[in-house]
């Protein structure tokens, strides 16, 4: 199906809590396909990972403050509202249902275009979407199967068709681990890695173990 629109890109994850490598690589893709939106959709139930430490609306929270100096990221709700595991099939069902012809783009980091070959019914993926795939260090490769499915292409050539391309950014890295994040946040109640409202919002309510008794101010905000 051929086309020429400026693309729509979902970047879901558990956000939890959202930092800056997420923000810089959402932004990056916006930006090389044309100023973009960029839905950033918080998992209600990640049906891969431990369930988020903090809950949807905290994370909501938090996103909506690391997003608010950019409008071509936009805050989305929509895997929170369904029942039942967050996954991404869903959702890119959902959003191709809703837009038939625009071209759809799926973002994700190497390291899970590395393991879409075991995601449910990865095949039908490239009927739905185009993939956007941010670089992680030291990554393995996706199978020949997964590349097959998604040849290489441009940001051009993806705007021009609705989907079953795959456009290979090669910087920002995504090199920030949420794991590593919240260990910061319960050792020391802050982390460079975060907006500084994000970790503002952090503090005042409490979130990922980070004590009461936290008494470094020099974020919070007003």
């Amino acid at each position: 199906m051929m086309c020429d629109s400026v693309p729509l890109v979902l970047f879901g994850g558990t956000f939890d809590p959202v930092h800056r490598a997420h923000i810089s690589a959402a932004r990056a893709v916006s930006k090389v396909l044309g100023d973009a939106p960029v839905h950033l959709l918080p998992n209600a139930v990640p049906p891969h990972k431990a369930q988020p430490m903090a809950d949807g609306e905290e994370r909501l929270a938090m996103l909506r403050l690391a997003c608010r100096d950019y409008p071509e990221l936009v805050v989305d709700d929509w895997e929170l509202r369904q029942d039942g595991p967050s996954y991404s099939l869903h959702t890119l069902r959902h959003f191709r249902q809703q837009n038939p012809e625009r071209p759809l783009v799926f973002m994700i980091g190497a390291d899970s275009f590395a393991t879409l070959h075991r995601w449910h019914h990865w095949q039908d993926y490239a009927r739905l979407c185009h993939l956007a795939v941010v670089p992680r260090p030291d990554c393995e490769l996706a199978t020949v199967e997964v590349q097959s499915a998604f040849p290489e292409s441009d940001a051009g050539q993806l705007r021009q068709q609705s989907c079953g391309l795959r456009l290979m950014l090669k910087r920002p890295f995504l090199d920030v681990s949420a794991t590593a994040i919240r260990e910061a946040l319960q050792q020391k109640g802050d982390c460079p890695a975060l907006d500084p409202a994000v970790s503002a919002h952090i503090r005042r309510h409490h979130l990922y173990n980070v004590a009461n008794k936290t008494t470094s101010t020099k974020h919070e905000a007003p």
